[in-house]
């Protein structure tokens, strides 16, 4: 899937995950939420399926698609819900700082002397490379959606959709791991 239209597929789920949420609570248009919601779903599901697929090749555009539903969230959030807002803002700014760091450590020379920076306690470790902003936005995330996910009420297929996104932060991390094995000459 090309980038522009991956990111445009993003926008819109959640557009029709929030209309349809929406919908079902205003009487007269309870059915149309339901298709509004599940065609979100879907489309959020697809894209986000085929991002993890592109991984290996396209590692920045898996990272773009998960900040891009954050925003798009974001957006559509009660500006009431104070401790949503931050964890997303919280979690759109850890991936600024991800892809910061992916463009260093295309940069083997750059990224040897990043490594070093590093203390080797392994509480700064992951898997004995750098726990650098890459890996801090998918722990975080990761976490973040194990939360939602242990929340009673969810739909399940809106379950299936965080745990694509959840396998997709543990996709991002395997791909990165090999760059950076790759920038150290590992």
């Amino acid at each position: 899937m090309e980038r522009t239209g991956l990111i445009r597929e993003i926008v819109d789920s959640v557009e029709n995950i929030y209309e349809g949420r929406t919908w079902l609570h205003t009487v007269g248009l309870e059915p149309n939420g339901r298709v509004s919601f599940e065609k979100g779903i879907t489309k959020a599901m697809t894209s986000f399926q085929a991002t993890q697929a592109q991984a290996t090749a396209e590692l920045q555009l898996l990272i773009l698609a998960e900040q891009t539903f954050i925003m798009q969230e974001l957006q559509f959030c009660d500006s009431d819900d104070t401790n949503a807002q931050s964890s997303l803002e919280q979690a759109a700014s850890s991936f600024d700082d991800a892809l910061r760091v992916l463009e260093v450590v295309e940069d083997s020379v750059l990224y040897e002397a990043v490594e070093k920076s590093y203390p080797t306690h392994r509480k700064y470790r992951y898997k004995s490379l750098p726990k650098d902003a890459f890996h801090i936005a998918c722990i975080a995330h990761r976490t973040r959606i194990g939360n939602i996910l242990r929340a009673p009420g969810i739909n399940m297929a809106e379950k299936a959709l965080l745990t694509q996104r959840s396998a997709n932060m543990k996709a991002a991390q395997d791909v990165y791991l090999e760059k950076q094995k790759t920038a150290l000459g590992q």
